[in-house]
């Protein structure tokens, strides 16, 4: 047997896992490092609003601002970069020339995700009118544009990492990505102090500073994960920019046709929370500022239950290609209580300790205002626990599903669940009702707990899918 087989075969996300302990243990192995990968990014971004904090409101005004322009399509680019894994996982657990089948599909991934950057850079490069159309003050709108051209690289950069990230996940060989990752956090850290406050002989660059620095951490990051594959032994013989220019136009569309609704449903998810933000704001800057201390502590615990379901892609692409139908059942539904039970002890924690977690970010109580924030952001974290259940039922959901490529009609139920159900109810509750922000977190409760249902639906129903019978050939 070559060595390349036996790799595959005792990979930790590879093979067959035997029973649900082994399942488990298999969905956590590769699961948790991309939740830690995650978990980095969340905690680059708190150094930078920590960073900027320093030096006035205005900066960090322009890169709030600019941070939540630029993240719809950084989102959607990593969405697209998403469809070249179940191609990938589907070549491994098929055994069937993978290095060349894998090869081929990081290519056009990294084809489809460049082609897709230059729309989106022009767009951003030229967005002051945009910002100034919608009523923000000039000087606010030149320093956000300032920052979104500084940190503009982190497109490009960003969504390759992921996806070489990715890459190594599918083969159960994440550790490296994980460590550089990780070691990104400080380094980014060092660059924007040093570029903001004009340190080693530079100039003070303030909120553009920021933007250097993190695209800087970002380039070598992506230069540290290239290099590492260049050099391992288990990944050099992929050979991954070997021909780069030679296309293979129909893996190339697959890539946009599995990718594409996957960004746009992220993309969705994410304007419905920053309409809420804005409804928020309407309703009043406390009430607003309780909203971003429950958020924050949702989208913390949420990582985990997003990194084991794109553990769970990974691992039904890897069943779907060795056609075991008992393999992606297994993998599916252990997924999914994994998922889901994680999230409700996190719930039960958030319910008990809701005025503590609120208190770690207004340790200081004394002022009216803060102990008004701190009563209110203890509501929306209850709710929160509710919410993250169901929002971990459909994070596991939709990626199971994208596992078998299904990623269409997921991609339309995140229209009507987000958009119709979401943004309608949202407003409905908390102004005509007068419910106020309980309103607009009570709609998170019912329009993600929607898709959530809708997703598992489809997934217990997968057999009577057009792409399921086609990658496993059953019969519906």
């Amino acid at each position: 047997m070559a060595a390349t087989e036996v790799w595959v075969k005792t990979g930790a996300a590879a093979g067959r896992a035997p029973g649900i302990a082994g399942e488990v243990r298999a969905l956590l192995a590769t699961g948790l490092p991309l939740a830690l990968s995650q978990l980095a990014g969340v905690a680059m971004l708190t150094t930078d609003t920590i960073m900027l904090g320093r030096v006035g409101p205005e900066a960090l005004a322009a890169a709030a601002l600019g941070f939540s322009v630029i993240m719809v399509p950084m989102l959607f680019l990593i969405g697209l970069a998403q469809g070249a894994v179940p191609l990938m996982a589907y070549a491994v657990g098929a055994k069937t020339r993978h290095i060349r089948e894998v090869r081929r599909t990081i290519r056009q991934a990294f084809w489809a995700t460049a082609l897709a950057c230059v729309p989106v850079l022009a767009v951003l490069w030229n967005f002051g009118p945009v910002l100034r159309l919608i009523g923000q003050e000039p000087a606010l709108a030149d320093a956000t544009v300032d920052y979104i051209r500084a940190v503009s690289p982190v497109l490009v950069t960003g969504t390759w990492f992921a996806l070489l990230r990715n890459f190594t996940a599918t083969y159960g060989r994440q550790r490296a990505a994980l460590t550089i990752a990780l070691l990104q956090v400080p380094l980014n850290g060092v660059f924007i102090y040093v570029l903001i406050f004009g340190h080693l002989g530079l100039p003070a660059l303030g909120v553009v500073g920021a933007g250097l620095g993190s695209s800087l951490s970002g380039l070598l990051a992506l230069g540290a994960l290239a290099l590492y594959l260049r050099f391992d032994r288990r990944f050099r013989r992929f050979h991954l920019l070997g021909r780069f220019w030679r296309a293979d136009w129909p893996r190339f569309g697959q890539i946009f046709r599995i990718g594409a609704p996957i960004g746009l449903t992220i993309a969705f998810e994410v304007m419905l929370f920053s309409v809420a933000a804005q409804f928020m704001g309407l309703i009043g800057p406390l009430v607003l500022a309780a909203h971003q201390i429950a958020i924050q502590v949702a989208s913390t615990t949420f990582m985990v239950a997003l990194g084991i379901g794109q553990a769970g892609s990974i691992r039904i692409g890897l069943a779907a290609g060795a056609r075991d139908e008992a393999a992606i059942a297994r993998t599916g539904w252990t997924a999914l209580a994994l998922g889901c039970g994680f999230m409700g002890l996190t719930a039960i924690a958030m319910v008990v300790w809701r005025a503590d977690l609120a208190g770690l970010f207004l340790p200081d109580v004394t002022s009216p205002a803060n102990r008004e924030v701190l009563a209110i952001a203890g509501g929306f974290i209850m709710l929160a626990g509710l919410f993250q259940v169901v929002d971990a039922a459909q994070v596991v959901a939709v990626n199971l599903l994208r596992g078998l490529r299904d990623t269409r009609v997921p991609m339309l139920y995140a229209v009507l669940c987000y958009w119709l159900i979401g943004v309608g109810l949202s407003w409905l509750l908390a102004f005509p009702l007068g419910l106020g922000g309980i309103g607009v977190w009570w709609s998170f409760v019912v329009a993600i707990g929607a898709f959530a249902l809708l997703l598992v639906h489809r997934f217990a129903r997968r057999r009577h899918l057009a792409a399921y019978r086609q990658l496993l050939g059953v019969g519906a």
